[in-house]
C-alpha cells in the first residue's frame, strides 16, 4: 500500500485499535513480489482478520522429531508452539508408578531461560500405545534454566510389558517468553 493510502487512512480517522468483525473486516497486507511499475517491489493485497490469524498461527506451529537415544533429551525448536515426536526412548523409560522420571528440555534460542516467572509454557502428551505396552506418560515441567526442563513420569502402576515404551510419543506445546 503506498504512503498515500496510509495518509488517507489517518486523516479519515479509519485507523482502529478494535475490530468489527474478524469475519469482514480487511487487513491490508504487502507481498514481495519483485520490482513492478513504480519500481516498487511491494504489492498490496487484503485478506480478513479471521484468515490472518489463522495464517499467522499456522507460520507460528512446527513438527520436530526427536531420537532419544541418539540425540538426547534435548530439542532445539523455533516455533512458539508445535509438536514434538519423541521416538527410541525405549531402555530410558521411566518405572511404573511415578517411580522416576525421564528428563526432556524444549530450547527455543528466542526465549531468555533463567527466570521461570517470565515464560508461560503448556504441555500436553499424547500416547498411542503399542502390543502389551502400559507407558502412560504423565508431564510436569520442572524448570527453566537452560531451556524448558520437562520431568515425562510413567503414571501406570502396571509393570512393564515387553512392548513398554514402543508406542508413539507426542508432546504438543506452547512457549512463551512474557515481558
Amino acid at each position: 500500500m503506498d504512503i498515500l493510502n496510509w495518509i488517507y487512512l489517518k486523516t479519515a480517522g479509519l485507523i482502529r485499535s478494535t475490530a468489527n468483525n474478524a469475519d469482514t473486516d480487511l487487513i491490508a497486507v504487502g507481498a514481495n513480489v519483485g520490482p513492478i511499475q513504480r519500481g516498487d517491489s511491494y504489492q498490496t493485497y487484503a485478506m480478513t482478520l479471521k484468515d490472518l490469524s489463522l495464517a499467522g498461527d499456522v507460520a507460528n506451529t512446527a513438527y520436530y522429531s526427536l531420537d532419544y537415544g541418539v540425540d538426547g533429551p534435548a530439542i532445539n525448536v523455533t516455533t512458539q508452539k508445535g509438536i514434538v515426536e519423541i521416538t527410541n526412548f525405549t531402555g530410558s523409560l521411566p518405572a511404573p508408578s511415578f517411580a522416576g522420571a525421564l528428563y526432556f528440555v524444549i530450547n527455543n534460542p528466542e526465549i531468555t531461560y533463567g527466570n521461570a516467572d517470565n515464560i508461560y509454557v503448556q504441555l500436553t502428551p499424547y500416547y498411542k500405545p503399542f502390543g502389551d505396552d502400559n507407558f502412560i506418560p504423565y508431564i510436569i515441567a520442572s524448570g527453566a534454566l537452560s531451556g524448558q526442563e520437562t520431568k515425562i513420569y510413567n503414571a501406570s502402576p502396571q509393570p512393564a510389558g515387553t512392548n513398554q515404551g514402543g508406542g508413539l510419543l507426542y508432546i504438543y506445546y506452547e512457549l512463551y517468553q512474557i515481558n
